[in-house]
């Protein structure tokens, strides 16, 4: 019998490709997604559109909790999450959530730290991949993602809402993670294998901005 836990969902492709890889294997049964949004409808991490994330989870199959907040700041977030957990502990006896971190240590210790305090577990099962090779296995295995948010001081204005390609990735400057690890770009996944049909969505760009970091306007 697989060990039921729960999966960390932004939207985008890290998250998408490790649930598809769980529910191929046969160590653990992801019973629902949990995802963070603003209470303004925007998801915390990629700004997608709740609403968008909700139709993932439909054709999915899986239910998704949302872990809903003002704005995104550590208290919120912290007391988000443990309440979740507790939820799903009480539910389902679910101890452990999943993320789709790859190399981030600071970020794996803080979530190990704050999980471990209340009884919880992280999983990073993607941890310590190489970025390049995961990033074109997602791609040959006919993943579909679009560029959602990008770091401004990092990538041009050029990259917004363009599809994550092989010829894409190549044509990043010099420095840039090919899968967008150290905050460089976030992504939105329309198709792939754990969906039962493509999503379908629109997008805005925007024209200019001052900001650094830059979102398309993201939505059904």
């Amino acid at each position: 019998m697989r060990e039921k836990i729960v999966l960390a969902f932004s939207s985008g492709k890290d998250s998408a490709f490790l649930l598809h890889e769980l529910q191929m294997g046969t160590q653990y049964e992801v019973v629902s997604l949990v995802t963070t949004c603003t209470n303004d409808g925007k998801s915390t991490s990629h700004h997608i559109n709740e609403r968008l994330i909700e139709k993932q989870a439909n054709q999915i199959g899986l239910p998704l909790y949302k872990i809903k907040m003002d704005l995104f700041n550590a208290e919120e977030f912290e007391n988000g999450l443990i309440t979740a957990m507790n939820y799903f502990k009480e539910t389902y006896g679910v101890t452990k959530i999943a993320y789709g971190d790859l190399f981030l240590e600071d970020v794996k210790i803080y979530k190990e730290k704050l999980l471990e305090k209340f009884g919880f577990q992280l999983l990073v099962p993607l941890w310590g991949r190489n970025t390049s090779e995961f990033v074109n296995t997602l791609v040959d295995e006919g993943w579909k993602a679009v560029i959602a948010a990008i770091d401004s001081e990092k990538l041009s204005l050029d990259y917004l809402g363009k599809i994550l390609t092989k010829e894409l990735m190549n044509s990043f400057p010099e420095g840039i993670d090919a899968c967008g690890e150290n905050g460089e770009y976030h992504t939105f996944v329309y198709d792939g294998p754990i969906f039962s049909s493509p999503i379908s969505f629109s997008l805005q760009l925007p024209e200019k901005t001052a900001d650094r970091w830059v979102f398309a306007d993201v939505r059904l």
